[in-house]
């Protein structure tokens, strides 16, 4: 079956339970990428970190994928060429613009600009793809970039926009095309095949890049190991990027990628729930953004059942 960008028709109840299921705990791991990054970056350098848990997820991968077929899955056959292009757009170009976004525009910024994945997803599928929407899901689109700006209302006005949130919305065009692209290039893989052929190359391609970055001494190497260091850097690379990937090809398989986008809108309030546990306090913002949200999310959904023919 083709994918397109709204779940098959009709629709198989058990897509629609493992797409929501897959979305639901991929924005949980995602959550938790974000404050632990930034606790892992207190000791390692941007390039490093990158790199580090790019490749950490794909090695994870790679040991999933090995355990679960019983044998060697890395062949002359498999079309490298497709399997290259796709992990340098996605989990190498993707990575490395957001990396490069934060480091030019900062956090606060790049987080702004998040918000409008939902509607960049959309515009990639439409016209990267020829996908056309789904019913319900401008709105839904509207609701989860309103939630999302609503979520970061607090720090609007700490956001300086100076050019460098374009390395985002590129960041986000890159994960698009890749995330549609791979369920067409890769049809008849498995996800877990499609996220672990694609992550290698990325990861790769990441690892080289720090090195050769370092040997030209464009950037300082920082990255001490450590009894702090390892454990976040493993977790970092084996839970929200092995796994949280793997759920989110998952996801798009079954409910498409703009619908996966707006799930995408719920990584902050993950975070914050992370945050909470650690001890600190969500604002009224926080909580609002997120019903907005999830407003979307059901709203887009409810829609596009009811558009379907009855058989």
């Amino acid at each position: 079956m083709a994918m397109t960008d709204r779940a098959p028709e009709p629709a198989a109840r058990r897509d629609l339970l493992v797409g929501n299921g897959a979305a639901f705990v991929m924005t949980l791991l995602w959550g938790t990428n974000f404050p632990l990054v930034e606790q892992l970056l207190r000791s390692w350098d941007i390039f490093s970190a990158t790199a580090a848990r790019q490749f950490i997820g794909a090695v994870t991968l790679l040991v999933l994928l090995v355990a679960q077929r019983r044998r060697w899955p890395l062949r002359r056959g498999l079309p490298w060429g497709r399997l290259v292009a796709l992990g340098v757009v996605g989990p190498g170009m993707s990575s490395t613009l957001t990396s490069l976004a934060i480091a030019t525009a900062g956090s606060v910024s790049v987080a702004v600009v998040y918000a409008v994945g939902p509607l960049v997803a959309a515009l990639v599928a439409r016209y990267g793809f020829g996908i056309p929407l789904q019913p319900g899901i401008s709105v839904g689109i509207v609701l989860a970039v309103a939630g999302g700006l609503v979520m970061k209302a607090g720090q609007l006005g700490t956001a300086e926009l100076g050019g460098g949130e374009l390395f985002m919305v590129a960041s986000l065009v890159c994960w698009t095309w890749y995330s549609v692209a791979a369920q067409r290039w890769l049809k008849g893989m498995s996800q877990l095949e499609i996220v672990t052929l694609t992550m290698l190359p990325g990861g790769l391609l990441l690892v080289l890049l720090a090195l050769v970055l370092a040997a030209m001494g464009l950037f300082d190497v920082r990255a001490p190991l450590d009894g702090t260091t390892i454990p976040l850097a493993l977790y970092i690379g084996m839970v929200p990027i092995a796994v949280g990937n793997l759920l989110w090809h998952t996801g798009v398989s079954r409910l498409g990628v703009t619908l996966m986008a707006i799930y995408g809108n719920f990584v902050p309030v993950a975070a914050i729930l992370l945050a909470v546990g650690l001890g600190a306090r969500p604002t009224v913002w926080h909580l609002a953004g997120g019903v907005v949200i999830l407003a979307g999310v059901i709203y887009a959904q409810l829609q596009a059942r009811r558009s379907r023919p009855t058989p």
